[in-house]
């Protein structure tokens, strides 16, 4: 048994510190423990099975699925559309209400995703004023319901994997709503820490790439001559001749075929660099450029971070080529099929017909543009999918039928009308979140039963034998929010959360006070652009640094821990 302990331990401590330290993707982190786990004999595979099948998990991945529908109605349109105006007080309150309200039931990062391009292209606001708010507002608002979050529903699934009843659809509402309320207020009363970062003009400022043709007339001539340097909307940063950089380029340098000219500017206005003389732009030499542009953001997870864009075959993976990138605030030296990614890149898409069919690009990107959205739905569809929707929620929290029947006939039903596409659904599948669950369940059965949970909660117990249970769990809630600063939400609560029932346990109190605490603490990401999805979503698109988020975020970060410590064991007594 100590054997068993040891290497559970093992696996344990080396999927913390791989999630803190490396570069690896989460998904591949834990498969990696549990294929650890089935090779040592420590679970079985039939456990491990058991796990992906949780009733909490299937429902979490239908309610993932069933958020593609609401995405397509003109819901959060009307939102972005009602809530900005001129003053900035007002427009604050509206926007972080109307976010915070929409991420109770819907995914908060689809809301955050459709919310920031109607924000970059007001001019009424800076957008800095507007976006850190709006990503904190969605993370506290989905901590109301029990679909407000994903990491809500990771927490639930453990907890039925336990044997307990499904936690109900308002259970997080008394807290939730407290540290909405709080959290609000704060931010509202400190939005003169919020950066004014005058981006209106420079808002899509790309790098774009652009190759000299050996036919061009600009070979040969200077710079000036060419008027390379009155252009309107964009500017010369640096050419690339043989594999040498030159920059800063003077007037007078001359134009050579095969050059690779690096502009900077308004992506708006491509047209500008398509009509200069015999040019051809990074997408055209790569084979594919049309007048639909996606713009994405490269997520945390992806695999191509640290890659180049050619040794990935980015055009082959996607059916797609970038035209442009754009990088918070820092210069993007050399040619764009030769840039190494990073996460937060903003990248413009020209995409082929087969670009919305594959199913790797929510591995690697939100996307963030409407530019070429479906066609909107009719009066009637988007009335039938809200109405519907609204049902399956109101027979749930009646108690009529489960969540999950409820979202599998909502799915039948837009996938009848044709509001979603079964290939959307297949692209769709959060295959990584699944396996995230999957395997840190089995850990957890893992860790429980060898006793090394246990043992751990033992240990914590005697630490805290001179104190009450209160301390205990205070530890767990900043241990847990800790936790999901360094890793994903949901990577944090799937870790902390065999450690909190043991420890509930060896304090014999209900455990579900604990089990609160890391649910609630896995959402609380406000001091890092990294440690949730909506942060990262703002981070370059607001031109933020990480400062700004310390600043901004740590009063909302102080109450917010004051305000569940407080509410926590009222509501959900030890």
């Amino acid at each position: 048994m100590l054997i068993q302990q040891a290497a559970v331990a093992a696996i344990f401590v080396a999927t913390i510190g791989a999630l803190v330290f490396s570069r690896w993707r989460a998904s591949h982190i834990f498969s990696a423990a549990l294929l650890a786990l089935i090779a040592g004999q420590l679970v079985s595979i039939d456990t491990s099975l058991n796990k992906a099948i949780n009733p909490g998990v299937v429902t979490l991945i239908a309610l993932m699925l069933a958020s593609r529908a609401l995405e397509r109605t003109a819901l959060l349109k009307l939102f972005a559309r009602n809530a900005l105006e001129k003053n900035e007080t007002r427009s604050l309150v509206k926007l972080t209400g109307l976010s915070a309200f929409a991420s109770s039931f819907l995914n908060n990062t689809a809301v955050v995703a459709a919310l920031i391009r109607p924000i970059k292209k007001q001019n009424k606001i800076a957008a800095s004023k507007l976006l850190l708010p709006l990503s904190y507002a969605a993370i506290l608002g989905g901590t109301t319901t029990l679909v407000g979050t994903s990491t809500n529903m990771v927490v639930n699934s453990f907890w039925m994997d336990l044997g307990y009843p499904s936690l109900s659809f308002f259970a997080f509402f008394p807290v939730g709503i407290a540290l909405l309320v709080c959290g609000l207020v704060v931010m509202l009363l400190n939005k003169s820490r919020l950066p004014n970062i005058q981006i209106v003009e420079d808002e899509k400022q790309y790098f774009v790439d652009v190759k000299i043709k050996p036919e061009s007339p600009l070979v040969g001539k200077t710079v000036s001559d060419n008027h390379l340097r009155n252009l309107n909307s964009f500017f010369l940063v640096e050419i690339i001749r043989r594999g040498q950089s030159i920059s800063p380029v003077r007037p007078t340098h001359i134009i050579e075929s095969g050059d690779r000219l690096v502009f900077s500017g308004d992506i708006s206005h491509i047209e500008e660099l398509q009509t200069l003389p015999g040019v051809k732009l990074f997408a055209e030499h790569t084979g594919l450029m049309s007048d639909n542009l996606i713009e994405v953001v490269v997520a945390s997870h992806s695999s191509l971070i640290s890659k180049t864009l050619k040794s990935v075959g980015f055009r082959a993976m996607f059916d797609a080529a970038v035209v442009g990138l754009k990088r918070n605030g820092l210069q993007v030296p050399g040619k764009l099929g030769e840039v190494e990614l990073k996460e937060g890149d903003n990248l413009l898409l020209a995409v082929g017909r087969d670009f919305k069919s594959r199913k790797n690009l929510d591995k690697h990107f939100f996307l963030i543009s409407d530019m070429t959205v479906e066609q909107p739905l009719s009066g009637q569809l988007n009335f039938a999918v809200l109405s519907g929707f609204a049902v399956v929620m109101a027979l749930t929290i009646a108690g009529i039928s489960s969540l999950l029947g409820g979202l599998l006939f909502f799915i039948a039903g837009c996938l009848a009308f044709r509001v979603i596409k079964t290939s959307e659904l297949k692209r769709l599948f959060p295959f990584d979140l699944w396996l995230i669950i999957t395997a840190a369940l089995t850990l957890a059965e893992a860790m429980m039963q060898s006793g090394l949970s246990d043992n751990i909660a033992s240990g914590l117990h005697a630490l805290f034998s001179q104190q009450s249970v209160w301390f205990a769990f205070v530890g767990i809630l900043l241990a847990t929010i800790l936790l999901t600063e360094l890793v994903t939400n949901n990577a944090a609560a799937a870790l902390m959360f065999p450690l909190a029932i043991s420890l509930a346990e060896s304090f014999s109190v209900s455990p579900i006070s604990l089990v609160m605490a890391v649910a609630f603490g896995a959402s609380a990401s406000f001091l890092s652009p990294y440690g949730y999805q909506t942060n990262l979503l703002v981070f370059n698109t607001g031109g933020y640094k990480f400062g700004d988020f310390v600043r901004y975020g740590l009063p909302v970060s102080l109450i917010y821990i004051l305000v569940t410590v407080a509410l926590i064991p009222y509501f959900f007594p030890f």
